[in-house]
């Protein structure tokens, strides 16, 4: 009987390595809340930026620090991988400091973050007050908001203490805060200048205040969420090095691991990893806000106005 052709070293190398790119590009996907499924029309870099840039804000870090932590982890990372001499490892590696890092830190951010929220919402009613009560004007207002705030808002509204156009201030704070939440409550004062007292004091009562307080509910609602997606996560990271390390310590098993067939191994356990955190993230999938334009709300509300 004639033994069945085996299959050549090299294809099926291609064919792993194929395999782990795929799934750092499918955890890629998750994380980042990409749409495979979209039409690629119109698609930018901007799109995979952007949470980035999000994530950056809300640690608080500026967006060269940022880039400069995360291009260092990807350098120790590909150097670790090299000293270790497998392959697969080094893609592992890889993998885990440009979404691992990214992953454990955005925890931290979301919490940062609704802080920030609660209580650029908390100057909001003061400022309702100021107009109502102090018979303040809308920009007045907050001039005097931005030289009193604290609690961590002194960066997010500093343009509205620095003079100039108070509309292109509050595009300015939203822009700087990256929150959806923020980002509303500027849309809705940058909409409420150019009306009346009474009008501006409905906006406050009926929009501004119910609507960030019901948003800001389910951020906290959507936090605990995710606090335990990544704790489960974790755990199953945490395992599955805990039994990498302990295999690896074995002089044979560490021999099999450098050759093709453990090649194959450390692969299809990270396609079963991959697989197991997108089917949690799907499970506990949470929606996000609309994002609003607010340079060109701007320049529309100064045409119209």
């Amino acid at each position: 009987m004639n033994a069945a052709p085996a299959v050549p070293a090299a294809v099926v190398l291609v064919a792993g390595v194929a395999l782990a790119i795929a799934c750092i590009l499918a955890t890629t996907a998750l994380l980042l809340d990409i749409d495979v499924r979209a039409p690629r029309r119109g698609w930018k870099m901007r799109r995979l930026l952007e949470p980035e840039r999000d994530l950056a804000a809300a640690l608080g870090w500026s967006w060269r620090r940022w880039c400069v932590l995360r291009a260092t982890l990807i350098v120790v990372a590909l150097t670790l991988g090299v000293m270790s001499g497998v392959a697969t490892l080094t893609l592992v590696l890889i993998g885990a400091a440009a979404l691992g890092f990214r992953y454990a830190v955005s925890g931290r951010a979301a919490r940062r973050r609704l802080r920030m929220e609660r209580a650029f919402l908390l100057q909001m009613s003061v400022l309702r007050d100021r107009i109502a009560i102090g018979n303040q004007s809308l920009d007045t207002a907050l001039q005097d908001m931005a030289a009193t705030a604290h609690d961590g808002l002194g960066t997010v509204i500093a343009p509205l203490s620095q003079g100039g156009l108070t509309s292109l201030a509050i595009v300015s704070v939203a822009q700087r805060s990256r929150s959806a939440i923020v980002e509303h409550a500027c849309a809705v004062l940058l909409w409420s200048r150019t009306r009346s007292l009474d009008a501006l004091l409905a906006v406050f009562d009926d929009v501004l205040l119910p609507v960030g307080e019901a948003q800001l509910a389910v951020e906290e609602e959507s936090l605990i969420t995710l606090t335990q997606q990544r704790a489960v996560s974790f755990a199953m990271a945490a395992l599955m090095l805990f039994m990498f390390l302990s295999v690896v310590r074995v002089a044979s098993l560490r021999h099999l691991y450098e050759t093709l067939q453990g090649t194959v191994v450390l692969l299809v356990a990270l396609a079963v990893f991959t697989g197991l955190l997108a089917l949690l993230g799907r499970l506990t999938r949470v929606s996000r806000w609309t994002r609003w334009d607010m340079a060109r709300m701007a320049e529309q509300e100064a045409a119209h106005g």
